[in-house]
């Protein structure tokens, strides 16, 4: 008698160059096993390029671009032009849309981009099971964390917050657009919310803390010189405030253990982070001494120091820098400093209770500070800062 034959399961990643959607691509060859999946299918609104990707050499993964999916015609159209893409079984979402922009024209943004990435993904692939939706520490109310009902830590059976802020989270939207289209069919979904993630994508990434983060401390090496102190860019309570980092593999294996696992993951959401709660005034010192450097903590007396007005204050540097250091151009001027910034200085606690994930089986961790030690080295690979420590 003969045996059974093994399932054929073909992925498909939406924002492909991302933060999530990078290592996604890289963790579904290997992830849980090298044969798990028989096609990895990318798609991004702008190429990502082969040549500085550092994305293994492997025939199951395909890369497509020119995907927009604020057009419902055109995001259809694209996806309906790529060969096979009626065979694809999980679909994970890591898009995201206006950086930058207010809280209705996110919504407005990020509602519709998802609305027309189900929509395509219901014509376009018959053989759906599961799909993947990243949100994030938003859903909490961490932007309105003196204004709401905010107890730390955070856990997914908190109920939403209150208008009026909740009509500011579209993450709110997302969710329930996801609940309304997978009702009554073949596939089903769950929400993934990651705390600040660490990691590297080749094509820069404003929204990248480990980026901002190694492209600053390299730079204070060059300026400052190796061994000297380096100033948490901060206040005291920022210093001593609980958070839990995501690293980006982590966050990637996640995405695809819980498509594994659709009887314990279907309708919920998870938090996904690499461990337990940690401080600054911890992980600080460690990314610092990567570098050769010093982390001490915050001034005790006046303003906080800046690492964005540092960066900001050396721009005239920046193209010198790059070019003694034989580093590749637009790295600096493509990073968000207010972005790191902002996140280095939340002067309150966001940690996250990780106690849904672990129940399911999934209980991978990591040592603090190890995920942007990691993404510091393949920063040196990609010549985004200097080859040598």
């Amino acid at each position: 008698m003969a045996g059974k034959q093994p399932e054929v399961f073909q992925a498909l990643v939406f924002g492909a160059s991302g933060i999530t959607g990078y290592p996604l691509l890289s963790q579904l060859l290997s992830y849980p096993t090298p044969t798990t999946f028989d096609r990895v299918i990318g798609v991004t609104r702008r190429p990502l390029h082969r040549d500085v990707s550092q994305l293994p050499e492997d025939q199951r993964l395909e890369l497509y671009s020119d995907l927009d999916l604020t057009d419902r015609n055109k995001a259809l159209f694209s996806l309906q032009h790529i060969p096979g893409i009626e065979h694809t079984t999980h679909v994970f979402y890591a898009a995201y849309a206006g950086h930058g922009s207010d809280y209705q024209e996110l919504k407005r943004t990020n509602t519709e981009i998802l609305t027309n990435a189900v929509g395509s993904c219901e014509i376009c692939c018959p053989n759906l099971r599961f799909f993947t939706l990243q949100t994030g520490g938003k859903a909490y109310g961490v932007e309105f964390a003196d204004k709401v009902d905010y107890n730390p830590p955070l856990s997914e059976s908190l109920p939403r917050i209150p208008e009026p802020y909740a009509q500011n989270i579209f993450y709110y939207e997302q969710y329930d657009i996801m609940k309304r289209a997978s009702a009554g069919k073949p596939w089903t979904f769950c929400e993934i919310r990651p705390d600040a993630i660490v990691g590297f994508v080749p094509q820069n990434n404003a929204m990248n803390i480990a980026q901002a983060v190694g492209l600053f401390l390299s730079m204070w090496k060059d300026m400052e010189g190796a061994g000297r102190e380096v100033p948490f860019p901060g206040s005291s309570d920022a210093w001593t405030a609980l958070h839990t980092d995501t690293s980006q593999d982590i966050l990637a294996r996640f995405h695809i253990y819980a498509s594994m696992h659709p009887q314990q993951t279907s309708g919920r959401a998870f938090n996904v982070v690499d461990g337990r709660a940690t401080t600054w005034q911890e992980v600080w010192p460690q990314i610092c001494a990567y570098f050769g450097l010093k982390g001490v903590g915050p001034a005790s007396s006046g303003q906080p120091f800046s690492a964005q007005e540092w960066m900001e204050g050396h721009s005239g540097d920046w193209s010198a820098w790059v070019a003694k250091n034989g580093l590749r151009e637009g790295a600096l001027e493509s990073t968000g400093w207010s972005f790191m910034q902002a996140v280095i200085g939340i002067p309150f606690r966001r940690d996250y209770d990780a106690t849904a994930s672990r129940e399911i089986g999934f209980t991978e961790e990591r040592p603090h500070a190890e995920g942007y030690k990691l993404a510091f080295e393949q920063m040196r690979r990609a010549r985004m800062i200097p080859s040598s420590i």
